[in-house]
C-alpha cells in the first residue's frame, strides 16, 4: 500500500555537549594557515610549467606553519619567537625533530633551500641584492610537504579542522 503509511509517533530527548569557543592561538592557528595554504601549493605544483617562485613562497610559509604546529603543541609559541629562529626553517625542523616529530634528522634538500631563501634577509620575499634565485623543484617538495602536514596531524591527533580528535587525551 504505497501512500498509506502509518505515522511513527514517539518522544526523543537529546542533550548536546556544551559548545566551547576557545581564543584563537597556537597550535590551531598555525594548523589553519598551513592547511589553507596547501591547496594552493598543490594547484601550482600541478601546472605543466609550475610558477616555481610563487610555489616556493607558499611552500616555505606552509612549511613554517606546519613545523610551528608541532612546536607549539603545548599552546605556546614563545620558544620560536626569537629573531634568530622565527623564520629559520632548518632550525625549526631541527627543533621539531629533537622534540619528537617523526621526520628524518636531516631535513631534505628542498627544506635547506627554502630555509636560506625564507629566512633573513628574506630573498624569497624581497630579492634585495640578488639577481637570481635557485628554487627547489615542485617535486618532491609538494608531496613531502603534504605528507609532513599529515604526519603532524596524526602525531598530534588533530582532526581536519585543527581541533583535537576524541582520542587526543592519550597524548
Amino acid at each position: 500500500m504505497v501512500g498509506k503509511m502509518k505515522p511513527i509517533v514517539g518522544r526523543l530527548s537529546v542533550t548536546n555537549q556544551p559548545d566551547i569557543v576557545v581564543p584563537a592561538g597556537p597550535p590551531q592557528t598555525y594548523f589553519g594557515v598551513a592547511q589553507n595554504l596547501m591547496p594552493g601549493v598543490r594547484v601550482l605544483a600541478a601546472e605543466t610549467q609550475p610558477p616555481i617562485y610563487a610555489l616556493a613562497l607558499l611552500a616555505a610559509h606552509a612549511l613554517e606553519c606546519i613545523l610551528k604546529v608541532y612546536l607549539s603543541r603545548d599552546g605556546s609559541d614563545a620558544e620560536f619567537k626569537k629573531p634568530d629562529v622565527y623564520h629559520d626553517l632548518k632550525a625549526l625542523w631541527e627543533m621539531a625533530f629533537k622534540q619528537g616529530l617523526c621526520v628524518p634528522e636531516l631535513a631534505p634538500c628542498w627544506v635547506d633551500c627554502l630555509s636560506i631563501l625564507h629566512n633573513r634577509p628574506y630573498y624569497l620575499r624581497y630579492s634585495t641584492g640578488v639577481h637570481g634565485i635557485i628554487l627547489p623543484r615542485a617535486e618532491p617538495m609538494t608531496s613531502e610537504l603534504t605528507e609532513l602536514l599529515e604526519v603532524v596531524r596524526k602525531q598530534l591527533k588533530f582532526g581536519f579542522n585543527g581541533n583535537d580528535t576524541e582520542d587526543s587525551e592519550d597524548r
